[in-house]
């Protein structure tokens, strides 16, 4: 999404960039320094604009990123399924369901804010004039949290979940320790009441993390911003293009193969190997793989993966305190 184009859709039209950016700025201090009045924005649509102008199109792509991991027959399945944004703020994640599927898609979104409903309303009347939003679901129910199941907690998303009664859901949320217990509470909550889980999990067995001090699963992803994004992104200093993220897929409906191993944290690398930790069957290892004999591609795949990858590994040693594996694949792509 260009901010070009998002720019007059605001319900607040800022005098130029730099009123944007004093209004971003400002909605960071509340972020970071004020967070007993976080939701103060939530009422303020000068606020509420500079929130969407910036993260509404940095988190867009978010959406066709995570999408990449699953299982393809699944994404195909989702987009003749209602999709409920819940917690939709200015429609981020309806937009981005849209802009993936390149075609009308059935769309319900759930805000409680008035000012955030408003804004989001009329970016997607503006966008998609002749798409209308539904007020109630129709068929399959795909229920997505995006950056939302953190703000209410564990207790009250299950609530949601069970009084929405989905097929599909999924989470998108940040790739904190503090959240994750949250996340782990949801997972098995969904798992006990009959869902398969996607992703990340290679079973649904307990997690191996579930009572570490230090430990939380969660994904990266590196995402091209556009330009007129990237730039308002390196004005304001923050990072929009490398993203820590907690991922979590289940479906009533829909049962995948899952691999038997993910990357859950890239260590640094040595000199002549590169360090993984990865959640083979839900059990944590520590992966080495050796660079001697390696071709320059097989190279710079390793080199750019990412925890969240699938693997499909061999083992050629087991050692001490880890296993020296070769990979034979990475998110399905033969090495």
């Amino acid at each position: 999404m260009q901010l070009t184009n998002l720019l007059p859709l605001l319900l607040h039209q800022f005098k130029n960039e730099s009123d944007l950016i004093k209004a971003i700025e400002e909605l960071s201090l509340k972020f970071t320094q004020n967070r007993e009045r976080i939701s103060d924005y939530l009422k303020d649509e000068r606020l509420t604009s500079a929130y969407t102008a910036f993260y509404l199109t940095t988190n867009m792509p978010k959406l066709e990123a995570v999408f990449k991991w699953m299982p393809e027959a699944w994404t195909e399945q989702l987009k003749n399924s209602t999709f409920i944004d819940l917690g939709a703020g200015p429609g981020t994640f309806s937009l981005a369901f849209r802009e993936w599927a390149k075609a009308p898609v059935k769309v319900m979104q759930i805000e409680t804010s008035a000012v955030m409903r408003e804004q989001a309303k009329k970016i997607w009347e503006g966008l998609y004039p002749d798409e209308k939003l539904l007020q109630k679901p129709e068929g399959e129910v795909f229920l997505f949290f995006g950056h939302s199941a953190n703000e209410m907690g564990a207790d009250v998303a299950l609530r949601y979940i069970k009084e929405l009664n989905p097929d599909h859901i999924l989470f998108i949320e940040p790739g904190t320790k503090d959240f994750f217990p949250q996340m782990l509470k949801i997972r098995d909550g969904l798992i006990k009441s009959g869902f398969n889980i996607l992703f990340p999990c290679p079973t649904a067995d307990e997690c191996p993390m579930k009572n570490s001090a230090t430990d939380w699963c969660h994904q990266f992803i590196q995402v091209r911003q556009e330009n007129d994004v990237e730039r308002l992104s390196q004005i304001v200093r923050k990072d929009r293009r490398n993203l820590p993220l907690t991922v979590h897929a289940f479906s009533k409906i829909f049962k995948s193969d899952n691999p038997t191993s993910r990357v859950v944290r890239v260590l640094p690398e040595t000199k002549f190997s590169y360090e993984w930790e990865g959640c083979e069957l839900n059990h944590i290892e520590h992966y080495q793989i050796m660079k001697r004999g390696l071709s320059k591609v097989a190279l710079g795949h390793l080199s750019s993966t990412l925890a969240g990858a699938a693997l499909e590994v061999e083992l050629d040693k087991e050692l001490e305190a880890s296993k020296r594996v070769k990979v034979k694949s990475i998110n399905n792509s033969v090495l």
